[in-house]
């Protein structure tokens, strides 16, 4: 069988296959349940962004950039459960062999290349590609059209070629039948990067076009606009030959192929494998640290225009139809059929307000005097960004951290809507992380080797005159010691490290536990780290450890964040009694900052502070630390994967840090007590 009939097989089996599974979930609905039947996850290639912008990766092969792209039939999923008959291209090459998606691929090519676009046309009638925006195009193969070559219908064959001559964001669409086939879904995204003569590289960022139009490398969005009348396409559907552009009504209005609220959901979710791009926008406030904006590339593949902006802020127009223009403050913008308008977006906040140092000058509403529709909201029960406050009971909120959410959708409130039914269609949300990423304190503490001095877990949710303080664990012998022996009996040995060798002090002399450890039965080395030597001590003689470990929990971590990262800043004291911190200067402490692993042995492994699961924090800053009476703060970016971290279960969302602090060192090390300041986690939700 040659290719060609391959893919036309293919084609229509997989067709087949998408209309059994939709019996199947038609029934299992009407039997009352719903039954998620696995399938190709979508067409998106691996270790996709869940957010943004997605290129498909096509081969390159020194300057040339070649994509294979099939033109098939599949079906498009709407929030109001209905199915619309759609046609676009696919990609070809694996891993999705021509898995339906809609729209198109989109294909990222940098400034320069060669680039060779390859159809198959799986379609009952000659399809093809135009490329608005770039020149000479050639080519290959197929038959002459109106416009340019096309593949016969039925696994016809033609190859576009041309060169990526400038940067910028282009359409990519059908040149047969247009009325026709760009309504049926034959379009998508080709977007050129500048290379890097015209954009000279700098870490983090990237360019638009030349160096003026920097963004952030981790914040670039693709908002593909479009219109669909089902009518239309259910004539084509069933082949009865009324289609008529002329009484074309537009029932559905698509962000990237999906309808608010499906805009909203990830890349690549498993609900909508033949609708692989996502629309959510998001971002953080510009800092010092983090001043370069977010890029929002635009572009109309429909038939209308569309009044497209966002609420809350303002965006910067840099560029149209793959040409800069003069900066524009735009609140919103109209996009006409066939643009592509480039948008630069900050979020700077100016106020910051703050529950706490800044107040909002005017009491907010209680929770009792709001209204929630349908008992969901994506509000977090405060009006402080990265803050939660008390909601109704019952009431869900899709609000993970305390996180802003405006409304960036059509202004033509026709187009608002899913089949005339609001709020839905040509909308998506722009999303407000708070500074750094959504971030959390410890909900609670737990000591697993010393004594609670003072303090709560309360007292590490800020950086202010409150400590989270812990002594060392003291205990008491139960029988006299010489200077001889090398068993020494307590009274207790919780607290103490029930594993691994570790130090303990008695008056003047430092012994080291080297068995026994987790019994009060130690087995010692007597006259260690330095002098005075062995000496006797007395039944009732106070033991007292060189270190201490206490972890602090954080809770409701969604499963599915990343890029986690954990601050703490604290400090050591010499006084283990009053309200003091005693200055520390010299033989300091160590401190170790550890995460717990939840994978290695599940709650035992995190359990005690020597239990195996867990795992130190990686440099920099290069563990341990030597940490005095002057607070030290740092941060560690937490190893991948991040589901490691968050526990499921019983402790679902449930993320521990551990701290041991030790004073080991020569010579004649003293008690001391550990003060924590602040402990906080920053993360990227899902």
């Amino acid at each position: 069988m040659s290719e060609q009939a391959e893919m036309v097989r293919r084609g229509r089996k997989a067709t087949m296959a998408r209309r059994t599974r939709r019996l199947g979930l038609v029934l299992a609905l009407a039997a009352g349940s719903v039954v998620l039947i696995p399938g190709h996850a979508a067409a998106l290639p691996t270790g996709f962004a869940k957010i943004g912008m997605v290129c498909t990766p096509g081969s390159v092969a020194g300057t040339t950039h070649t994509f294979n792209l099939v033109a098939n039939t599949g079906y498009e999923d709407t929030p109001d459960g209905n199915s619309i008959f759609m046609w676009s291209y696919a990609n070809h090459d694996a891993p999705d062999n021509d898995h339906f998606q809609t729209p198109g691929p989109v294909l990222c090519v940098t400034e320069g290349e060669t680039v060779v676009v390859n159809l198959t046309n799986t379609l009952p009638e000659p399809a093809s590609i135009v490329f608005p925006g770039q020149t000479g195009v050639t080519a290959a193969g197929g038959s002459a059209g109106l416009l340019t070559a096309e593949a016969a219908a039925s696994g016809g064959t033609v190859s576009y070629s041309f060169t990526a001559g400038h940067p910028g964001t282009y359409l990519y669409q059908s040149g047969s039948d247009q009325a026709k086939q760009v309504e049926m879904g034959l379009y998508g995204a080709l977007v050129v990067r500048p290379n890097t003569t015209t954009c000279p590289p700098v870490a983090g960022t990237n360019c638009a076009y030349g160096g003026s139009t920097r963004y952030n490398s981790s914040g670039e969005y693709l908002l593909l606009l479009a219109e669909i009348d089902p009518v239309l396409h259910h004539a084509v559907e069933i082949g009865s030959g009324t289609y008529d552009l002329n009484a074309r009504r537009p029932r559905y209005f698509t962000v990237n192929g999906r309808e608010f609220p499906d805009t909203l959901q990830d890349n690549g979710t498993a609900l909508q494998p033949n609708q692989p791009y996502g629309s959510l926008v998001r971002l953080q406030p510009n800092t010092a640290a983090n001043t370069q904006p977010t890029l929002i590339r635009m572009i109309n593949a429909g038939l209308l225009n569309h009044p497209f902006h966002p609420h809350g802020n303002h965006t910067t127009e840099i560029a149209q139809d793959g040409r800069v223009v003069p900066r524009t403050e735009h609140f919103g913008e109209t996009i006409g059929s066939g643009q592509t308008l480039d948008y630069l977006i900050r979020w700077d906040d100016v106020d910051q307000w703050n529950p706490t140092s800044n107040p909002l000058p005017v009491a907010q509403p209680n929770y009792r005097n709001l209204t929630f529709k349908d008992g969901d909201t994506f509000y977090s029960g405060s009006p402080y960004l990265g803050y939660k406050g008390t909601l109704p009971t019952g009431t869900v909120s899709q609000n993970v951290c305390g996180e802003w959410y405006f409304p960036w959708h059509s202004h033509a409130l026709n187009e608002f809507a899913n089949f005339d039914e609001g709020f839905g269609g040509m909308a998506t949300l722009l999303r407000v992380d708070p500074p750094g990423g959504c971030f959390g304190a410890p909900s609670a503490t737990a000591i697993v080797g010393g004594n609670l001095k003072s303090g709560s877990a309360t007292a590490l949710a800020a950086d202010d005159a409150s400590y989270y303080q812990v002594n060392p664990k003291t205990t008491t012998t139960t029988a006299s010691v010489n200077a001889a022996v090398t068993t020494l009996h307590v009274a207790s040995a919780a607290g103490f490290p029930a594993s691994g060798n570790y130090y303990i002090r008695i008056a003047n002399e430092i012994m080291q536990v080297t068995g026994g450890q987790g019994t009060t039965t130690w087995t010692v080395v007597r006259g260690q780290l330095g002098p005075p030597g062995a000496a006797p001590h007395g039944n009732g003689a106070t033991v007292t450890a060189l270190a201490n470990d206490w972890y602090a929990t954080f809770s409701g971590l969604p499963a599915g964040s990343a890029n986690l990262k954990v601050t703490y800043k604290g400090k050591n004291c010499e006084s283990t009694t009053g309200t003091a911190c005693a200055a520390l200067t010299a033989n300091v402490p160590q401190q170790t900052v550890r995460v717990c692993d939840w994978t290695v042995a599940g709650v035992a492994g995190c359990s005690t502070g020597t239990s195996a699961g867990w795992v130190t924090l990686p440099a920099p800053p290069t563990q341990p630390q030597g940490v005095g009476s002057a607070d030290v703060s740092s941060t560690w970016t937490l190893p991948s994967p991040a589901s490691a971290y968050i526990g499921t279960g019983a402790h679902k969302g449930e993320v521990r840090i551990l701290v041991h602090t030790q004073r080991w060192t020569a010579p004649s090390p003293a008690a001391f007590s550990t003060w924590g300041n602040l402990m906080k986690i920053v993360y990227d939700a899902p």
